[in-house]
């Protein structure tokens, strides 16, 4: 996946012309440029030859299921993922998160909805902001070595930037705002992925984040588990180096 980073550069992947178009026509009011693909081959095919700042996801694709890109792409890039899908269960929501993507949204869509999602997570992931105002009230945080800048969405080794997805990215400010505070799985599920108590809950989601975070950042701790520590039978906390 090449090219230089476009912060406002979006692919809508979608078989259904219509839903295109609409996006594009909203989204290009607000200063974004848009690429479309209708298959899953064409899809893969841009990301290897450009850059995005985010993608819109079809779950159902006429040749490759979105949530196989979707855990495609994870292998090697952290871009922001939104599934725009027809599937409705919690349980297909919840399969979506633990392949990595960042946001869900069920069709019929209210595109004006879409937009505003989009622009909040852009200016969370790539400081392109549109019309969000972004929050410098939150400050950094300091870990061993790693540096958690919450502005820039940045985590940072002496300069070196880990790359992180929002996901990872949220829950590992939320556990270093947070820390030698133990939190249950459900807790992490409600907090970071915004899921409601009486939401179908799979606690999987956040030991597959958690492991990603300490693969990530394993480089830089001499001992990753020693960072993020689980809690058998409960969760995670987050240790401060002594």
């Amino acid at each position: 996946m090449n090219g230089t980073l476009q912060k406002n550069r979006i692919l809508i992947v979608d078989d259904d012309e219509r839903v295109r178009r609409l996006l594009k026509m909203y989204l290009e009011k607000e200063q974004f440029i848009i690429e479309e693909a209708s298959l899953g081959v064409q899809a893969l095919s841009k990301l290897h030859k450009g850059s995005y700042a985010l993608i819109i996801l079809d779950w159902m694709l006429p040749d490759i299921m979105g949530i196989e890109i979707c855990n495609y792409l994870r292998l090697s890039t952290s871009i922001p993922v939104m599934f725009l899908t027809a599937k409705s269960e919690e349980s297909d929501r919840i399969e979506a998160f633990k392949a990595g993507a960042d946001d869900f949204v069920m069709k019929p869509f209210s595109p004006r909805e879409v937009v505003l999602r989009i622009k909040s997570m852009m200016a969370r992931f790539t400081g392109f902001y549109g019309h969000v105002i972004p929050d410098h009230s939150a400050s950094e945080v300091m870990i061993s070595s790693i540096l958690i800048n919450p502005t820039s969405r940045k985590v940072l080794v002496k300069d070196e930037e880990i790359h992180m997805t929002p996901k990872e990215f949220d829950l590992l400010y939320h556990l270093a705002t947070h820390p030698e505070i133990a939190f249950s799985r459900q807790d992490l599920l409600r907090i970071v992925w915004k899921l409601e108590k009486n939401e179908e809950l799979d606690y999987r989601t956040v030991d597959t984040h958690v492991k990603r975070l300490r693969d990530k950042l394993s480089e830089y701790v001499s001992n990753r588990e020693d960072l993020i520590q689980t809690l058998w039978g409960f969760g995670y906390i987050l240790r401060l180096p002594h």
